[in-house]
């Protein structure tokens, strides 16, 4: 990963810190954008005093403006960026929530955070992945997401929004086939994070092992417009 640029949303902390530290690791430089001031700043002091190439953007994905000026941040410093990783999510509905009684501000918080954030992460950052020799953008998602099999748990707002995704990421790779750039989805699972809460099974380093790899692996082994866990495509 070496010379590699690549620009993580949600990144101080969780499964996003985790993609952070390891792509760094890896060799990468890597982009933290985050939205609190504080957080940000402490989550990329940890991998600065690692030694690790990492540069630290303040955004709110919430907020187009935000985007706007992230973007003009990152293309006044790299002339391209080689993967996208759209982590930033959040779901604070209440699990007992059913459309019925759908409280429509939670709502349009969790579209506008989780969905138009996503879209217009990738309206704005295209062109420059479109420099890249082997761009990527990897939209996180999840199981609740999926249409295909019978509902796994409660949160009709954030399912919705994860089935959206599911759809950009479709709707992306078809107007991108030309291109240098993948595009792919994925759940990473039920992960011991802030949003997952402490009786999810699976641990952060687990939860980031598909994302890293989807980041990381030979393009003639991926399928672009796919949703992926476990590093295998499942249907949605």
């Amino acid at each position: 990963m070496k010379d590699k640029i690549i620009l993580i949303t949600g990144s101080n902390r969780g499964l996003g810190f985790g993609m952070s530290e390891k792509l760094a690791k890896m060799g990468a430089t890597v982009i933290m954008v985050a939205r609190n001031k504080n957080a940000g700043e402490a989550s990329f002091k940890k991998l600065k005093e690692q030694n690790l190439n990492v540069i630290l953007k303040l955004a709110d994905v919430e907020n187009i403006t935000d985007i706007e000026n992230l973007y003009k941040s990152v293309s006044s410093e790299f002339d391209h960026i080689d993967v996208l990783i759209n982590n930033a999510g959040i779901n604070p509905e209440p699990p007992t929530t059913t459309i019925e009684t759908l409280d429509l501000k939670i709502f349009e918080k969790i579209m506008n955070v989780n969905l138009r954030g996503t879209i217009v992460m990738c309206k704005y950052f295209i062109p420059l992945l479109k420099k890249s020799a082997s761009g990527r953008i990897i939209n996180f998602s999840s199981g609740l997401g999926q249409l295909t099999p019978d509902r796994m748990g409660p949160y009709p707002s954030y399912s919705i929004s994860k089935t959206a995704v599911n759809a950009v990421t479709k709707i992306l790779a078809d107007e991108l086939k030309n291109t240098n750039i993948l595009v792919f989805s994925v759940d990473p699972g039920w992960v011991k994070t802030d949003l997952g809460g402490p009786a999810a099974p699976l641990s952060i380093e687990q939860g980031i092992d598909t994302p890293v790899w989807l980041a990381t692996e030979k393009p003639e082994k991926l399928k672009s417009g796919y949703f992926y866990k476990e590093r295998k495509i499942i249907d949605w």
